[in-house]
C-alpha cells in the first residue's frame, strides 16, 4: 500500500470514528430526554400515590429525584466528553466533572447500614479518598485555566 493509499485509508477510518462520535453524542441526548421524563413521572406518580405525605414517602421521593437528576448530570457531563472528543477540545474537566458527580452520587445513596462495619467503613474511605484525588485534580486544573486567562 502506497502513502496516498494509506493516507485515504486514515482519513476514511477517522471520519468515521466522528461519525460514531457523534452519533454516540446523540444517544446522549436521547438519554437525557428520558431521564427528564423519568424525573417527571417519578415525582407525578410519587405525588399523586395515596400516602404521599408521610415524611418517609417524601424522603423516598427526595432521594429517588437526587438519584435521576445526579445520573442526568453525568450523562451531560458524558455527552460535553463526547462533543470535547469530536472537537479535538481537552477533556479532562468533563471528566473530572463527571468523576466528582459519579462520586457524590455514590456517597449520597451509600447506605452504611446495609454492610458490616468493616465493609463500610473501607467504602466509606474509597469514597473519600476518590473525592479527595478529584477535588485536587478540579482545582489544580481550575487554577492553570485561570492562570492562562490572566496571561491572557
Amino acid at each position: 500500500m502506497d502513502r496516498l493509499q494509506a493516507t485515504r485509508v486514515t482519513d476514511w477510518l477517522e471520519g468515521s470514528v466522528t461519525f460514531l462520535q457523534t452519533v454516540i453524542a446523540a444517544f446522549l441526548v436521547v438519554l437525557l430526554l428520558l431521564g427528564v421524563v423519568n424525573l417527571g413521572i417519578t415525582i407525578v406518580a410519587s405525588l399523586t400515590t395515596f400516602g404521599a405525605t408521610e415524611p418517609t414517602d417524601i424522603v423516598s421521593l427526595i432521594r429517588s429525584a437526587i438519584d435521576i437528576v445526579l445520573y442526568l448530570f453525568v450523562v451531560v457531563e458524558l455527552y460535553k466528553t463526547v462533543v470535547a472528543y469530536v472537537e479535538a477540545q481537552s477533556v479532562v474537566i468533563a471528566v473530572i466533572h463527571a468523576g466528582l458527580i459519579a462520586v457524590v452520587r455514590q456517597i449520597i445513596i451509600f447506605k452504611p447500614d446495609e454492610y458490616s462495619p468493616t465493609e463500610a467503613i473501607t467504602i466509606a474511605g474509597v469514597y473519600a479518598l476518590l473525592l479527595a484525588a478529584l477535588l485536587v485534580g478540579f482545582y489544580v486544573v481550575h487554577g492553570q485555566i485561570e492562570d492562562e486567562e490572566a496571561v491572557e
